[in-house]
């Protein structure tokens, strides 16, 4: 009963955190392409704050019921085996999303809001758009990167059934 629950954890984890980078890239994303810049840095502070910690809970819950699975695996993890290798990738692929939502909650979420003085010149106030630019690009790349990782680790563990990949 307690191993069901771990794997129906894991595989909650997984759904929640695939479906929201992809509603990320495949829905927000097209939405943002009709707003004014204004507009697209509120929006995104708005759907950051909400993406970041319901993505904090999915990769906690799979770090978590991943481990408790770990611990009565009946397989070698060496490393002189696929499934060993399989598992140290799929540690990776998680410790790299880990790191992809620390630097978009630390640094580049927080460069979206950038706020414009009223009596700032129009050469400030076009410096800050520009920097709000920058900001929103550099979001999407880091976003499109959780999403290919993501997808990754998905295909990657979907192989731990058949022994893992090589």
């Amino acid at each position: 009963m307690i191993d069901a629950l771990w794997k129906l954890t894991h595989a909650l984890g997984w759904s929640v955190h695939l479906g929201g980078a992809l509603v990320m890239e495949l829905v927000w994303r097209p939405a943002q392409e009709g707003m004014p810049q204004s507009q697209i840095g509120v929006a995104c502070q708005w759907m950051g704050k909400r993406y970041r910690w319901i993505s904090a809970f999915a990769l906690a819950a799979i770090g978590v019921s991943g481990l408790a699975m770990l611990v009565d695996v009946d397989r070698s993890l060496s490393l002189g085996g696929a499934y060993g290798r399989t598992m140290l990738l799929l540690v990776m692929l998680w410790v790299s999303l880990a790191v992809v939502l620390a630097v978009l909650s630390s640094s580049a979420h927080p460069g979206l809001h950038a706020r414009i003085p009223s009596g700032a010149s129009d050469e400030d106030r076009q410096a800050a758009r520009a920097l709000v630019a920058r900001a929103i690009a550099r979001m999407d790349r880091l976003l499109r990167l959780e999403l290919g990782l993501t997808a990754l680790a998905a295909l990657v563990g979907s192989s731990l059934h058949a022994g893992g990949l090589w």
